[in-house]
């Protein structure tokens, strides 16, 4: 039985591989060392079809292809000392590559590796690092721009990413550090659906809900990669510098999201519904929700993974648990509902 349930799991593994198709890779190791364009009007592209421009410097040394140790090559947009800046880079046209979808793969994959470089230590300022996914059309037109699809920003004051928030709290990227990012585009749900393996976070939102079209992936593919920089800063500030990388951007038509995606979404969502307080706690912790959700069961864990607790409650909408017996540190709480099991973070002082 054990030996038929294994192959089972191996072919459907294997069927999933074969009906998953790359489109499109890009690792800028057959790119030249050095300026990424020669046009930062965004008018004449550059190297592999890449477009740049900005707003103020507009000099082509801002957007490079630079070594780094243990990758090769990448590609970096980084500024000097500024108090204000806007840079772009963009691809376009990948959705002539998306004809070559094989049927039923309505699933478009789109991952990346972001470097996510130094704070912005300001007061009235910072800056924000963009990625971006545009259907057909020019990202830049003032009067006909493509649908916006899927995208991401990332605080270069905190590190925080927008679109991706757990437990009701907004997911911070640690700075001067290598993260993949992973888009999945669910055009038959109209769901998008932003995972950060590193962290184990997975968010979703509705996209294209306003379009009524049966044929959504065929009339809204992904064209346009846009990677975006904005540096802003207050007048009495210092000024600042920013510098991000960009490595193995891939798309890949899938047939489905993972369900392991859609579950930790569910669970990151249901999470998102309930609070505690307080927190950092010292002895009693309340946990609420404003939707009325019964909790049958609380069980803590520890960093490691190590269950350290387990205790039953007869459906109720407000718990009080004890901590005072938990050392201090970080727990996870799992909170066993008739809905799903939602995971919160605990900071015992």
């Amino acid at each position: 039985m054990k030996k038929q349930l294994v192959f089972i799991i191996w072919l459907l593994f294997v069927t999933h591989a074969i009906k998953a198709q790359v489109l499109y890779t890009d690792n800028f190791d057959n790119y030249n060392l050095g300026n990424l364009g020669t046009d930062v009007t965004g008018k004449t592209p550059g190297q592999w079809g890449w477009y740049t421009g900005s707003t103020n410097t507009q000099a082509n040394s801002l957007f490079t292809i630079v070594n780094e140790t243990g990758r090769g090559k990448v590609f970096e947009i980084s500024t000097g000392l500024t108090d204000r800046e806007y840079l772009a880079a963009w691809k376009t046209n990948l959705h002539l590559l998306m004809t070559n979808r094989a049927a039923g793969n309505d699933v478009i994959m789109f991952e990346m590796d972001f470097y996510t470089g130094p704070k912005h230590v300001v007061n009235g300022g910072g800056g924000t690092a963009g990625i971006k996914l545009y259907s057909i059309g020019d990202p830049y037109s003032l009067t006909n721009p493509p649908e916006a699809l899927a995208g991401t920003g990332i605080s270069k004051n905190s590190g925080m990413i927008y679109n991706v928030s757990s437990n009701n709290q907004h997911v911070y990227l640690p700075f001067n550090s290598w993260v993949k990012l992973i888009f999945y585009l669910d055009y038959p749900n109209k769901k998008v659906y932003y995972q950060i393996p590193s962290l184990n976070k997975v968010s979703a939102n509705d996209f294209l809900e306003h379009i009524t079209s049966a044929n959504l992936i065929q009339e809204y593919p992904i064209s346009n990669i846009v990677l975006d920089v904005n540096v802003s800063n207050s007048v009495n500030d210092p000024q600042i510098y920013t510098r991000n990388r960009y490595d193995n951007i891939k798309i890949t038509a899938i047939s489905a999201v993972p369900p392991n995606i859609i579950a930790l979404s569910t669970s990151e969502q249901l999470a998102a519904k309930f609070n505690l307080y307080p927190n950092p706690a010292t002895s009693v912790v309340n946990i609420t929700n404003a939707e009325n959700m019964l909790v049958n069961q609380v069980t803590v864990y520890d960093v490691t993974g190590k269950q350290l607790s387990a205790q039953a409650y007869n459906n109720e909408t407000e718990i009080q648990l004890n901590a005072e017996n938990l050392a201090s540190g970080t727990y996870m709480l799992h909170l066993q509902t008739n809905e799903d099991t939602a995971v919160k973070k605990l900071v015992k002082k």
